[in-house]
């Protein structure tokens, strides 16, 4: 089973997404003082997590390892 694919999608992805939450961050345009703002990112961190999960079992799916 070759896990490439997968793991390349989600390191780099990840860093994207990590480098857009750290140019908010440093602009000012999101706090964890506010209530809003610490619920979007978790639910953001909530889409990302549910979304590898799912790639994952595909991936694994497909490979008929699952």
């Amino acid at each position: 089973m070759n896990l490439g694919p997968l793991v390349y999608q989600f390191v780099v992805g990840g860093i994207i997404f990590a480098l857009g939450l750290i140019i908010l961050w440093r602009a000012g345009d999101y706090s964890w003082a506010r209530r809003e703002d610490r619920l979007t990112i978790i639910y953001m961190l909530a889409g990302v997590a549910l979304y590898f999960t799912i790639q994952a079992l595909w991936h694994f799916w497909a490979a008929g390892t699952v």
